[in-house]
């Protein structure tokens, strides 16, 4: 039975927990760990590196044979990355057709001092891209024991394999993660969603029952936008929108959940915070937004009112706190707008 007969189930295997690994979203080095560990297995091989490509630096992953199987892979970060793309544009365009694999024996003394170890470039090198579509990961390369021995065709059959799959499994965990991502944040401002906040407060709740604590709940809703839209159009109502979000996020801590609630209104969660600490905050948010300069045809026309809810004293749950936020929200908006109000009725009025 040839090797790569033999070696097929593992291979298999291996990419099955690849799979498993990028749908639980576990740490991308748990998926390079199997791939190095698999390598090490099926290869002839002293030292396997999987070079990751991260911007103008190179992460190199690295383990050997004579490692202990349960240790983990070495991660170390070095400077400078073009020497890899070229070094996978000369892979990509080297002929495909192995003889006893020495068609993957680069002779780059230049690349192997930089990215591999002085004693262990000296002998046979074996590499392969990590691309997938247009996304250039990286590299995987083996380094054989001896500078005389050969890499079969079977050899080169399975690192080829792995290494695509490899690409494959890193594409998908970022197209995992995007998805994730987006199914939780709002499309135009890049804060969260209506959904995750919901998530959030109940989860909150829970926590501040759990731990006897309180937290505060900000509604906030952009002051005369239909009069801007008017004025300007959509297109410039959605960049105020954008950068209104900004400015919320900026003004906040970064325990502080900011989301999209409504067309033009915002929901701030302020874990253990509260009534006075989270009108404070506020009132930091809003006047930043007066004092932005959004069009110098609009000056001042845009800014914000706000109303702020307690837990527990003004709900025990989601519902009931958005609903005394909105209450409050609504009075202060009566009240001449660019203002923010507790449901207590303690004003703080941010002049123009």
């Amino acid at each position: 039975m040839s090797k790569f007969q033999t070696y097929k189930d593992l291979l298999f295997s291996t990419l099955a927990e690849i799979t498993s690994l990028i749908i639980a979203d576990n740490d991308k080095r748990l998926i390079f760990r199997k791939v190095l560990d698999c390598c090490l297995t099926v290869l002839d091989v002293e030292r396997i590196y999987l070079l990751e490509i991260q911007g103008d630096h190179v992460i190199r992953y690295s383990k050997s044979k004579d490692s202990d199987p349960q240790e983990g892979i070495k991660i170390e970060s070095m400077e400078g990355s073009q020497a890899i793309r070229d070094w996978m544009v000369l892979e990509d365009t080297t002929s495909s057709s192995f003889e006893h694999g020495r068609e993957l024996a680069f002779d780059l003394p230049n690349l192997a001092e930089q990215y591999l170890d002085t004693e262990e470039s000296k002998g046979l090198i074996m590499s392969a891209p990590l691309v997938a579509k247009k996304s250039m990961f990286g590299l995987l390369v083996a380094i054989h024991p001896t500078v005389g021995g050969l890499y079969t065709a079977e050899d080169v059959k399975l690192f080829t394999v792995l290494a695509n799959q490899a690409a494959i499994a890193l594409e998908n965990r970022q197209l995992y993660q995007k998805l994730e991502k987006e199914a939780i944040t709002d499309g135009l401002t890049s804060v969260y969603n209506y959904r995750f906040l919901m998530d959030s407060l109940r989860t909150e709740i829970k926590r501040a029952l759990r731990f006897k604590q309180i937290f505060s709940f900000v509604m906030l809703d952009v002051d005369n936008l239909k009069q801007y839209n008017d004025r300007l159009g959509h297109l410039w109502g959605s960049q105020a929108l954008k950068e209104i979000a900004s400015i919320i996020v900026d003004k906040c801590r970064e325990i502080d959940l900011v989301s999209k609630y409504g067309g033009d209104e915002f929901g701030i969660l302020l874990p253990q915070t509260d009534a006075r600490g989270a009108e404070e905050v506020t009132r930091r948010v809003i006047k930043a937004v007066a004092e932005h300069k959004f069009n110098a045809d609009t000056e001042g026309l845009l800014t914000c009112s706000a109303g702020v809810a307690m837990f527990p004293r003004d709900g025990a749950t989601a519902r009931e706190l958005l609903a005394s936020a909105d209450k409050a929200l609504y009075q202060a908006k009566r009240m001449g707008k660019n203002t923010v109000l507790t449901t207590r009725g303690v004003v703080n009025e941010v002049k123009k």
